[in-house]
């Protein structure tokens, strides 16, 4: 599916991240940090405060440091067996200041990384990420290199920063910082300790408890003033047992939340992006005194549409582009009903407008001009959106910007409402009768009236006017608009089968095959057909075939087709055994409940639904019709019939998949219905040759 793009200073990355996410969040399964935070030379005032702020951490570092190397090394591995790594102490320090008008804000990170195992070189390499939100400030890193009963230190000596190139990016402001840890092996640990600086206090990043190795000790301090309202959400939680305190002191607060002991994630396939089930706590100034009075920053819905309608009240133009209204006018001509307009306008933005995102300082948020963006043809998703949402308007429709988090994000604004809520940005068409239609150009080949399959069930904040906004949930397309639609007439020749029929896909089963093959050259084009019919064996020849639909996204793809199964009927005696499942899907989809913790991810919900007819060859008569059989649950199901007409059977069969994310409490639900499927593939008709 296509990219998000709307840049998120303070969200974290997923293992797949979209590209336009930043800073990233280091990766559970690579030994990396990151970081977009801050630091200056501490006044007297700071310097308490951190030593408070730091006091249980001290504690804990030093209990490390007390112990001789042996017995560290010893004690992990009899703790985390079988884990390459170990980190003593994963913790952040972030202080809060008011100096003038302004919020400070300044993080100090520290990581403790004991090696265990041989060939962890993959952790001797390391860097931290800064960006226009965030400066690096101070730096240091070292080796403590088992040595007797003590260590000896190995600083880092050099530091490289460079561009961070990611994929889906045309430019980045966001630089890392890489550096490599000497003499690194068993029993050594390795130590970083950076401070960064954040513009932007209300841009504060996540911290995560765990990583991808386990964790002895983790622990995230927030120090603030009194006159700074904080407030905070933990997700992911279940069964790390975070324990959070407040401590007063003075003028200052000190927020703590420490978490002991955490093995290592787990690591499934198809599982959802990390935030929806790592440890993790979001913490948001709420309200803080600037500028001689209390200042509501992210309090609310209210308060974070005030400060996303910053990014794009200069769209508001007093008069339109005439070359822009000009291409309006040209695109709704002809167009019989509002929804025609819309439609045109959203096809024309996907078709001739090319995806190119954008992460440098504050255009990361600020999209351009809906004229800015015609004359140039690319843009992020931001421009896209603007695009759209100005030739909607120039065409006297109804429609507003609206931002949102894609899947990658469990959060809710209505539970959170900061920017990591969302990471992108889409126009919504309002229908005269006030439904909403959710426009994301970002995908070229989505057709018009569903929502791009990453937004499903999303909460959207959408801009009404300059004060005014609503959140309203982005539907999940019903498995019914996704089908998968198959009729085939089947024909013995000896022991082989003869086919032709026609297979259509709509919704979201048709975006991906369209995208291969729109402009695909013949060799690629027959590859691809080929793998979307493919069936029975390996055995499978598609003879002759033609694509239709191609060119019209709200209609179904279509491919008429001819095949050959060679080698597939099987004979005994007089007797034919012909299996009409020829495509099985979901067999051996079975989950291993010893082995999986992880919810499962969907893309979409789907059905196939397939109608064979088979003929019966001349001097045989059927012996054996398979029995009615179907199964429902309410993340899946299947429904298989047969019946005899003529000298025809025909078998009609339907399969659907009717979740988005599937929890570990439905898995055995699943297994059932996908055990009673594999089941009924099995049994096949039998054909008995006619007594001369």
């Amino acid at each position: 599916m296509a990219p998000c793009c709307a840049r998120k200073a303070g969200a974290a990355a997923s293992k797949a991240a979209p590209p336009c996410i930043t800073p990233p969040r280091a990766s559970p399964s690579a030994p990396t940090r990151t970081g977009t935070t801050t630091s200056m030379a501490a006044s007297n005032w700071q310097r308490t405060a951190l030593v408070a702020a730091l006091g249980l951490s001290v504690c804990s570092a030093r209990t490390a440091q007390a112990q001789q190397p042996a017995q560290l090394l010893a004690e992990a591995r009899q703790q985390f067996p079988g884990q390459p790594a170990v980190f003593l102490d994963y913790r952040q320090d972030v202080l809060l200041e008011l100096r003038g008008d302004s919020l400070v804000v300044s993080a100090r990170h520290h990581r403790d990384l004991l090696h265990v195992a041989q060939g962890t070189g993959a952790y001797a390499a390391d860097r931290v990420f800064s960006s226009h939100f965030s400066r690096l400030q101070k730096i240091e890193a070292r080796t403590m290199v088992p040595a007797g009963s003590s260590y000896r230190a190995q600083k880092v000596q050099q530091f490289h920063e460079q561009f961070e190139i990611r994929p889906g990016i045309f430019f980045d402001d966001v630089r890392a910082t890489n550096f490599t840890y000497p003499n690194v092996g068993p029993g050594a640990r390795t130590i970083s300790d950076y401070t960064l600086k954040f513009r932007d206090a209300r841009f504060l990043q996540p911290f995560y408890f765990a990583t991808g190795v386990p964790v002895r000790h983790a622990e995230l301090t927030v120090t603030a003033p009194r006159a700074v309202k904080l407030n905070y959400k933990l997700f992911g939680a279940d069964g790390a047992n975070v324990q959070f305190s407040k401590e007063e002191k003075g003028g200052t607060v000190v927020y703590r939340w420490v978490a002991d002991n955490l093995p290592a994630p787990p690591t499934d396939a198809d599982a959802p992006d990390d935030a929806w089930y790592l440890p993790h706590v979001v913490y948001f100034v709420e309200e803080a005194p600037l500028a001689g009075k209390p200042q509501r920053l992210l309090s609310g819905v209210p308060e974070l549409y005030t400060l996303y309608r910053s990014f794009v009240k200069d769209l508001d133009q007093p008069a339109p582009a005439p070359v822009l209204q000009h291409l309006v006018d040209s695109l709704t001509a002809k167009a019989a009903t509002p929804d025609d307009k819309a439609r045109n306008i959203y096809h024309w933005v996907q078709d001739h407008v090319r995806y190119i995102a954008f992460e440098q300082g504050m255009r990361g948020f600020v999209p351009h001009a809906p004229a800015a963006v015609y004359t140039r043809r690319y843009g992020d998703c931001k421009d896209m959106a603007s695009l759209t949402h100005g030739m909607l308007q120039l065409a006297g429709l109804k429609s507003h910007l609206a931002w949102i988090g894609t899947r990658d994000l469990p959060y809710r604004y209505s539970e959170l409402a900061t920017p990591g809520v969302d990471n992108h940005m889409i126009a919504v068409y309002e229908r005269p009768g006030g439904e909403l239609v959710f426009l994301d150009a970002t995908d070229p080949y989505n057709p018009f009236g569903l929502p791009t399959a990453m937004i499903q069930g999303k909460e959207a904040l959408i801009g009404l006017d300059k004060e005014h906004s609503r959140v309203a949930e982005v539907p999940v397309v019903a498995r019914e608009q996704n089908a998968r639609t198959d009729a085939t007439r089947l024909s013995l020749d000896g022991t082989s089968l003869r086919g032709s029929g026609q297979l259509a896909l709509a919704g979201y089963a048709r975006g991906r095959i369209t995208a291969t093959l729109r402009g695909a050259d013949q060799t690629t084009q027959q590859r691809t057909v080929r793998s979307v019919l493919e069936r029975g064996s390996n055995k499978f020849f598609v003879d002759k075939y033609t694509v239709g639909g191609l060119a019209e996204a709200e209609k179904p793809l279509t491919v008429d087709y001819q095949f050959h199964l060679d080698d597939y009927v099987q004979r005994a005696g007089d007797e034919l055994y012909v299996n009409l499942n020829l495509e099985r899907e979901l067999t051996n989809d079975q989950i291993d409940l010893t082995r999986r913790r992880l919810p499962r991810a969907n893309e979409y919900c789907r059905r196939s639904s397939q109608l064979t007819e088979f003929e019966i060859p001349a001097g045989y008569d059927l012996s054996h019709l398979p029995a009615n059989v179907q199964a429902d649950d309410a993340v899946a199901g299947f429904r298989i019939s047969y019946r005899r007409e003529g000298n025809k059977v025909v078998q009609d069969k339907e399969v659907y998949v009717n979740y988005l994310l599937l929890e570990p409490k439905q898995f055995a639900a699943y297994n059932k219905v996908v055990g009673q499927l594999s089941e009924a593939y099995r049994d096949a008709l039998i054909l008995k040759r006619k007594p001369l």
